[in-house]
């Protein structure tokens, strides 16, 4: 038997890259998946994918910013009429990654200076120059997103006493990434979150964990810019394995999580990095 076979899901920012990967898993899977993006067209495609598999959910897919607590709360709501009010595994994986051009071409002279032999002597200096607005947006995606879906998702899975919470993470909200203070923060929060929220429902049979991917190749690194081959060698020279991460092997963690076998796995953050973090 099928690992979700007849489990019910809801995958945000499954348009592309790790949830698009993370919604067609669970489909193979056995379970039955609805699914988000701010991307009308993406959610659309991902949709006909699951419907090909057997997998998707009627209410269709569920297009909008996970940072708008009214429209998150109408989702859940129609997820709820949908599914008989239940739900077995979300998936908050709703993001994105933004590098300022500044930042991105102090990156580039670091890189040049440490190549020639160093010493480094450009500074960053990404935090100082970084504007309210793109702090507050990075903060209401990443964190806030996953704490509206949350909640409205416990409105499911409490009263049911079961369910599998899974927050994306990175290892920037375990270690931290220069340049990219407000993403780290947003990250970081996300763990704290699903451990402080781990011992909260656990008496009510549901499990939090999170994932915290290194870099993966997906289109989420394309924020790297024209100097994201540069980057991925300097990447891959602190990397064990050699190489970048799949959105399979991404798929495949959140499917543990979700599955039997990681039914005593609770507040827990998972590192799929490749030994860059060990």
């Amino acid at each position: 038997m099928p690992d979700l076979d007849g489990k019910i899901a809801f995958v945000t920012g499954a348009g592309s890259g790790l949830g698009r990967e993370i919604a067609l898993t669970f489909a193979r899977a056995g379970a039955r998946v609805a699914v988000n993006d701010l991307r009308a067209e993406a959610a659309a495609a991902v949709q006909e994918d699951l419907a090909v598999l057997g997998a998707a959910l009627s209410c269709g897919p569920l297009v909008g910013d996970v940072s708008d607590s009214g429209r998150v709360r109408g989702w859940f709501e129609t997820l709820g009429r949908t599914t008989g009010e239940r739900l077995d595994v979300l998936v908050n994986n709703a993001g994105y990654a933004d590098v300022d051009p500044e930042t991105q071409a102090r990156m580039r002279r670091q890189i040049e200076e440490l190549t020639a032999g160093g010493p480094v002597v450009t500074a960053l200096d990404a935090t100082r120059r970084m504007t309210d607005e793109r702090w507050a947006r990075m903060l209401a995606v990443h964190l806030n997103g996953t704490f509206f879906c949350t909640r409205e998702a416990l409105g499911l899975m409490v009263p049911q006493r079961s369910g599998r919470i899974i927050n994306m993470a990175s290892i920037a909200g375990t270690t931290g990434i220069a340049g990219v203070t407000h993403y780290s923060a947003a990250k970081g929060g996300i763990v704290a979150f699903t451990k402080a929220l781990a011992r909260e429902v656990g008496p009510q049979g549901i499990l939090v964990n999170a994932i915290a991917p290194g870099y993966i190749d997906t289109p989420l690194l394309d924020v790297m810019g024209d100097q994201r081959a540069m980057q991925t060698a300097m990447i891959l020279l602190q990397t064990a394995v050699g190489r970048l991460g799949e959105a399979r092997e991404i798929a495949a963690t959140a499917l543990f999580l979700a599955g039997p076998g990681a039914s005593y796995f609770t507040g827990q953050v998972l590192s799929p990095n490749g030994g860059l973090v060990i």
